[in-house]
């Protein structure tokens, strides 16, 4: 979890941001370690703290970002737990110091594919049915005969279900937060992906310095006092692209 606030020393704001762990801890006498996974979450936390550490805005916490954009920052540091440079520094066997195999690092990366089509399809469909539910007149739905209909429309394969079905789907009833939002996730992953591609191209990989300058400046500092469609395009040069998430997913791309 990160939390974060500001406050005010000699009368000057001074950002606070803290990444609070849950790993659990070795043996007495014996280092933590923490799984792949753990790792993950570790950057997923930390990027959302270096978003929030490098607000120029006058108040951090009133700019949080709007919904469909606020996982995007910390989603991308997640990119930088595979670069060479943590493998070899960080990634390493706690007795020998040495690097995490590159022949596991290969199957940890190939894994990421699996089952990408399921999950995307059941994700998709809830994503479909809370826009629908809040564009169609409650007064012609019953939920489960709509839920049906829907499905049968988009052509929903009969061996996945949706993530949430409609029934006990908290995140677009239960409160204002998600609701008509819940396709958020997966666009934060297209700039989360898209924007991956930029440090991928870019002459110094993940650690090229012109585009990490232009992260700072259009993508972490202002939060949303821009609207993050402009902001982005001044740090890319142009929108997002669904066709970076595809190759991400592993799902075959023609253009």
């Amino acid at each position: 979890t990160t939390y974060r606030s500001h406050t005010t020393f000699d009368g000057k704001k001074t950002v606070l941001s803290s990444n609070n762990s849950n790993f659990v801890k070795g043996s007495e006498g014996e280092p933590t370690l923490i799984s792949w996974d753990d790792a993950e979450t570790y950057f997923h936390e930390f990027g959302h703290a270096l978003h929030f550490l490098s607000a120029t805005v006058a108040y951090p916490t009133s700019h949080s970002g709007v919904r469909d954009y606020t996982e995007f920052q910390s989603q991308l540091l997640e990119r930088w737990l595979t670069t060479d440079e943590v493998i070899n520094n960080y990634l390493v066997h706690y007795k020998t110091g040495e690097p995490i195999p590159a022949e596991l690092v290969a199957k940890i990366k190939k894994a990421a594919t699996f089952n990408e089509g399921f999950k995307t399809t059941e994700y998709m469909a809830s994503a479909i049915m809370d826009l629908l539910y809040h564009t169609t007149d409650p007064a012609t739905i019953e939920p489960q005969a709509f839920e049906k209909q829907q499905l049968n429309k988009l052509g929903m394969p009969e061996e996945v279900v949706m993530r949430h079905r409609s029934t006990q789907f908290g995140h677009v009833f239960s409160s204002e937060g998600y609701s008509s939002g819940y396709y958020g996730y997966m666009w934060a992953e297209v700039l989360t992906s898209d924007a991956a591609e930029a440090f991928a191209e870019a002459p110094g990989g993940f650690y090229d310095k012109e585009v990490s300058d232009k992260l700072v400046k259009y993508l972490f500092s202002i939060r949303n006092a821009m609207a993050p469609e402009e902001a982005y395009r001044l740090f890319r040069g142009r929108d997002a692209k669904v066709e970076a998430l595809m190759r991400d997913r592993g799902f075959p791309v023609t253009k």
